[in-house]
């Protein structure tokens, strides 16, 4: 067959036979990529469940499970303090609390309870707190200081005045139950919040102990009960006041060591200090602001109605007392 004499012919020949050539190489390179896609989707999905697998059987291997079990009990054992209470105050002060007898009395355990608090906040929460964020956080050059930067501090800061306000917006937005005697119980709720955030960081702390060694972990814990054992007294009394009766406020007591459960579970599952290091960096500034609320707001006012210059002066020798049964656990437990 002659070739066509016109140039353009030919030049759009060798363009068709190159977009041709062009296809072809794309349906074979896509045709033969289909089983390798089909042949690598399998692999990667099963390289991915190896992965997990491999994770959990980590989670639940032999150490692994002897770490679960003995933070797990550490941490029930922190809960279950709060029933220490029922071992120190009389059986009759839930009936005692409707005569003026029983009220000067839970007024003073209140004292108690409120020096508990703030030296719980001062002493051992905002330090702790402070530590952490130091850990979490990566060391800057020291700028005019040295320690934290002033952005750290002020975060910190941050997170006590939103427990502040978190539990300041509770109390507003909780219906106010109140008993015959006029008592309102949103405040034993909300000391109740508090205390299962903090158990919720003493499991953390307890799991994370147990994950080093077993010696650091029994450490942590009996640190934690000592530290918690006048902190559950002064809660207690915090509930009476609220209207609550004695058995009815130890069962509440006992509720909150779903928190330390919940904390050590946590701990174990991300498998990591780092991880456990930022979460307890803003839970525990977070936890400081809603006790000083509790006790700012809720404990403080029923103890300056006092006008009688002797039993206000042994209010204020038992709140000061609180504090130094605090600053002498912490140094005991430091």
């Amino acid at each position: 067959m002659p070739a066509c004499p016109c140039p353009g012919c030919g030049m759009a020949g060798r363009r068709l036979l190159f977009f041709t050539a062009l296809v072809l190489e794309l349906l074979g390179g896509a045709g033969g990529s289909q089983p390798a896609l089909r042949s690598r989707g399998p692999a990667a999905a099963c390289r991915l469940d190896n992965k997990e697998s491999e994770s959990w059987g980590a989670l639940l291997s032999g150490e692994r499970l002897d770490t679960w079990i003995c933070s797990l009990l550490g941490s029930l054992m922190v809960g279950l303090s709060g029933v220490f209470p029922l071992l120190v105050i009389p059986l009759e002060m839930g009936t005692m609390l409707r005569s003026e007898a029983g009220a000067r009395r839970l007024k003073q355990l209140l004292s108690f309870a409120l020096g508990g608090l703030l030296g719980n906040v001062f002493l051992h929460l905002l330090p702790e707190a402070w530590a952490y964020t130091c850990s979490a956080s990566p060391v800057l050059p020291p700028a005019g200081g040295e320690g934290q930067s002033l952005q750290q501090q002020q975060q910190l800061g941050l997170w006590v005045i939103a427990g502040f306000l978190t539990f300041l917006a509770l109390e507003k937005m909780l219906p106010d139950s109140k008993e015959k005697e006029g008592t309102s119980q949103v405040s034993g709720y909300l000391n109740l919040l508090a205390n299962t955030i903090d158990n919720f960081t003493h499991g953390l702390a307890v799991a994370a102990s147990f994950l080093v060694s077993k010696k650091i972990g029994l450490l942590t814990t009996m640190a934690i009960l000592l530290h918690e054992i006048p902190h559950e007294v002064g809660d207690f009394a915090i509930l009476l006041r609220a209207g609550f009766d004695r058995w009815s406020a130890a069962k509440l007591q006992l509720s909150t060591a779903l928190g330390g459960l919940l904390g050590a579970c946590f701990a174990i599952c991300t498998q990591s200090p780092k991880g456990v290091e930022e979460t307890v960096a803003w839970i525990l500034p977070f936890t400081s602001g809603g006790f000083l609320y509790i006790a700012l707001v809720n404990v403080l006012p029923d103890l300056l109605e006092e006008d009688d210059p002797w039993r206000s002066l042994q209010q204020v020798l038992l709140l000061c007392t609180g504090i130094v049964v605090m600053v002498l656990f912490s140094l005991f437990t430091g």
